[in-house]
């Protein structure tokens, strides 16, 4: 696949979160045999012609870069729509013939790209990394620094740049007399833009707004598909227009491998850190005042970001420029990237106080990645990623206050800093994200195709994207209730499945109407019979495989996925195509905060198997981003056909328990590894069918925990791990508090004597 990233800026010339993101994007794609990827972005040399083009490598990333300097921009039309740029952008596509483009921004290019990859048939998605196609300031604060909504009925007339709207004359002398070494020329440049703004009729400035606006929509119209990396933006960009089919949301990635390396050390003192512009928005005032009010020498700060002009107003710079000197400050000014993890590493806390409504912080991302717990705004982006009290502390937004609150605390509170670190989950890796990515392309790739011959209407495109890559199936067995719950966690996943089928085993209780009554678009088959757990999986399987699907996704009727557990389950399984069964980590359904599985470790030798982390916080767990473990939860599983096309389905003499770690082992044998997945999550409340207490779980718990030893390990040491299972499942019966004495003792008589009768099946 051929891709092209569009992109505003590129480092070494710009280090922003949103350009090293696409630069370290472009490199994880650019890794796979099969891609090939470039890069357009823009650059500004004065020394250069105007427009011209330049075009250079970064390892195996093509870059052309167009040279912008605002020269040839003579209107507010010509700062977002540049038809010269879109001239060149049409070139470098008939050129370099990309079979997707992803644009990461537009700013400084020309809205009018997507168009050009219209016109030749190439899908575009695009990440909304903030608002700027909402608000040409780009954050959504007015000039007062006020946050705001977005364009309202005058659109953003009180918020128009200083001689935005001068005619193309008074642009022209504006900029030769910039270049005049004369003293007062800045200021003569100034008094004639106040000049121009004092006469430009209110009306006029309205206008000019709205037409902003009104293109904005209509270039969005171009893009196939958006992502959103935070539900605050995905809410903005809704009101915006944008429908909620075209949108979708995403988790970026980071480059993990630098932070790997990084060492902690310890400190006297409290070590703060502020990375990021110094602008009013990001809120650095706010910290500074914060600090004022700790006691003396009981923090240090690093202050990581560089201080200028705010669109073109200097008066937060210079009301800030004293205060720089403060005693507590460690380290100023700006940070090459590339040593950011190593700066990270030595900070106790990293403080994000900003003031506008951020979209998904890059910085927050390294900061946990460099295991740095977070002290934040209460706002936007920042409250989605950080967890108040898991692994940061959130404070009301511009309050100095409550910030020096916050930080007092973690002077104050023996402990906090250490549980804040242990409750940080790390992001995923950029090579997860470009995994993600590369299946988001190639299904757009197959929509416009389909689209092309006339097979389906743009409205559904991304559903319809879907079909045929993962069936969710989820059995049901005299428990409606639930199993609607686990249907509509499957339904409102961010990718949902293509299809669901309900599959009814036999309960006899009018399970299966309620169902197809409840869920019109979901397919309810009944069984003829109580099948069990593996028979009933089997018929859901069946029917998923005969309708070609790649992935078949098991969900039990009392569990529930969290909306992003699917895409991280498909993102290892793309990525790693030895993985051929994939599973969340379980967490109880009563204590969300505490883990039911993490996998299963099971012993040939011994014939014990147990759950993984099972009662322990998740904060505890660790911060693996996959596991590899001998088997996983029947509760949860998501499974390649492959598997099934090797091994078969899952062996249906076990009936109830035991028949997922068979199927995993068995997976194992034919060459295939289990995953279980940190970032994916599911919800589970188990002995909904059976109860807890039942005698019959322990019979079947007791007879297929034999039968799996017996057809695994070595046949020399076969009698003595079958003792060993034997006096397990005993000694829970004869220990556990939910186990019944008496008719527990009959049910693992009852399951020792089946299993060695070979009495399998139902019992």
């Amino acid at each position: 696949m051929r891709i092209l990233q569009v992109v505003h800026g590129f480092p070494p010339a710009a280090n922003g979160g949103t350009e090293v993101y696409a630069r370290d994007l472009a490199l994880a794609l650019a890794k796979t045999c099969t891609d090939h990827v470039a890069v357009l972005t823009r650059h500004a040399d004065p020394h250069a012609r105007e427009l011209s083009l330049r075009a250079f490598s970064t390892g195996p990333v093509q870059v052309f870069s167009v040279n912008n300097t605002f020269q040839s921009c003579e209107s507010f039309e010509a700062s977002y729509s540049h038809p010269a740029i879109e001239e060149l952008a049409g070139d470098v596509l008939d050129t370099w013939k990309p079979d997707v483009i992803h644009i990461q921004h537009l700013t400084c290019l020309s809205t009018g790209i997507p168009r050009q990859a219209v016109k030749r048939g190439v899908p575009v998605v695009m990440t909304l990394n903030d608002y700027w196609l909402i608000c040409h300031r780009g954050q959504l604060v007015d000039r007062d620094g006020q946050r705001c909504n977005g364009p309202g009925r005058d659109g953003c007339a009180r918020c128009l740049p200083p001689g935005a709207l001068a005619g193309s004359t008074s642009v022209r002398s504006g900029r030769w007399l910039r270049t005049m070494p004369v003293p007062g020329a800045a200021s003569a440049v100034a008094l004639m833009t106040r000049a121009i703004d004092a006469v430009t009729p209110r009306d006029r400035t309205c206008a000019a707004t709205l037409a902003r606006l009104r293109h904005m929509q209509s270039a969005a119209a171009d893009v196939s598909l958006f992502l959103a990396p935070s539900d605050t933006l995905a809410a903005h960009f809704q009101a915006f227009g944008i429908p909620k089919d075209r949108l979708l949301r995403c988790n970026q990635g980071i480059a993990l491998r630098s932070f790997d390396a990084t060492a902690r050390a310890g400190s006297r003192r409290l070590r703060l850190g502020f990375v990021g512009g110094l602008l009013p928005t990001k809120g650095a005032n706010v910290l500074l005042d914060a600090i004022e009010r700790l006691p003396p020498d009981s923090v240090v700060l690093d202050l990581l970001g560089n201080l200028g002009g705010y669109h073109g107003d200097t008066t937060f710079a210079e009301a800030l420029t004293p205060r720089l000197g403060h005693h507590t400050m460690r380290r100023l000014g700006v940070v090459s990237h590339d040593r950011m993890s190593e700066m990270l590493a030595d900070l106790d806390v990293l403080v994000v106080p900003s003031v506008w409504i951020e979209n998904a912080p890059f910085v927050i991302r390294e900061a946990f990645a460099a295991q740095v717990p977070v002290v934040a705004s209460d706002l936007g982006g920042m409250a989605e990623m950080v967890r108040h009290e898991v692994d940061g502390l959130l404070f009301p937004v511009g309050d100095s206050g409550a910030l020096a609150a916050a930080i007092q605390r973690l002077l104050d509170e023996p402990g906090l800093l250490d549980r804040l670190r242990a409750g940080i989950v790390g992001p995923i890796s950029i090579e997860q994200d470009a995994a993600w990515l590369r299946t988001v392309y190639g299904r757009l790739q197959r929509t416009d195709a389909a689209e092309s011959a006339g097979h389906q209407s743009h409205s559904g495109e991304w559903k319809s994207a879907t079909s045929g890559d993962v069936t969710g199936v989820v059995l049901n067995y005299r428990t409606p209730d639930q199993t609607a719950l686990a249907v509509s966690s499957l339904r409102t996943s961010r990718i949902p499945p293509s299809e669901i089928l309900v599959v009814d085993n036999h309960s006899g209780d009018g399970s299966a109407a309620m169902l197809r009554e409840a869920f019109a678009d979901v397919r309810v088959i009944e069984a003829a019979g109580n099948l069990g757990f593996s028979g009933g999986c089997n018929l859901g399987i069946r029917a998923a495989l005969e309708r070609r699907a790649r992935f078949v996704l098991l969900l039990n009727s009392d569990a529930i996925l969290a909306p992003d557990a699917l895409d991280h389950l498909l993102v290892v399984m793309e990525q790693n195509p030895s993985v051929g069964i994939a599973a969340p980590v379980l967490l109880s359904r009563e204590e969300p905060d505490h883990v039911a599985s993490a996998g299963i470790h099971f012993s040939e030798r011994s014939g014990r198997m147990r759950h993984r982390a099972a009662g322990r916080r998740f904060a505890a767990v660790g911060s693996d981003a996959i596991r590899l473990v001998d088997a996983v939860s029947g509760c949860v599983m998501l499974i390649r056909r492959e598997v099934f096309e090797r091994i078969g389905l899952l062996d249906e003499a076990y009936f109830f328990s035991f028949e997922d770690i068979d199927f995993c082992l068995r997976a194992r044998k034919a060459g295939f590894q289990t995953a279980c997945v940190q970032d994916a999550r599911a919800y589970h409340e188990g002995g909904r069918t059976i109860g807890r207490g039942s005698s019959r779980r322990i019979y079947f718990g007791t007879r297929n925990h034999l039968r799996l030893t017996a057809r695994t390990g070595h046949r020399s040491s076969r009698l003595v791990r079958l003792g060993l299972v034997a006096g397990f499942n005993a000694a829970y019966v004869l220990m556990s508090p939910e186990s019944p004495l008496v008719a527990g003792v009959a049910a693992f008589l009852r399951g020792v004597r089946d299993h060695a009768n070979g009495r399998y099946g139902a019992g």
